[in-house]
């Protein structure tokens, strides 16, 4: 399949952010859809880059247009439940670690973030075993954690 205009702007953007110039990433995602308004990983890259940017309101608005258009995209649950946790919505941050984790059953970072969230709900039980999921993911801050407080992962 051949590689389309807006994908071409996509690719500059990933570049771009790669290189932690998230303005320029903004620019590239956003030429991106003004090509293909309907292309949701273009919406969720941008989200990823505006929320580098602490713009959060607008990572937020991305996030949700590109899960309007493709409800199974993993990293955008994952970055907007991010937002979530950020702005202390802990109920809402572990109901988007969970739909990435859904998708991903491997998604480590996922269940390390869910795991903090339950930990301040007071949900230990739940956190532990998040905690535990993620270190044997290979998640090394889970790890640590967990043989911080002796527990067998």
């Amino acid at each position: 399949m051949p590689i389309t205009e807006a994908d071409y702007y996509v690719l500059k953007g990933i570049k771009a952010m790669q290189d932690e110039d998230n303005k320029a990433a903004i620019d590239f995602f956003t030429t991106a859809l003004e090509i293909d308004p309907y292309f949701a990983d273009a919406y969720g890259f941008r989200g990823m880059a505006y929320f580098s940017l602490e713009n959060y309101q607008a990572a937020l608005d991305d996030f949700n247009n590109a899960l309007a258009i493709e409800p199974l995209l993993e990293n955008v649950y994952f970055f907007r439940a991010l937002y979530f946790y950020k702005k202390k919505l802990y109920e809402m941050a572990i109901k988007d670690f969970t739909s990435a984790i859904e998708i991903d059953k491997h998604f480590g970072d996922a269940y390390l973030y869910r795991g903090f969230c339950k930990g301040l709900m007071d949900d230990l039980k739940g956190a532990t075993y998040d905690m535990i999921a993620a270190a044997q993911l290979g998640i090394s801050a889970a790890q640590k954690k967990l043989n911080e407080r002796g527990i067998a992962w």
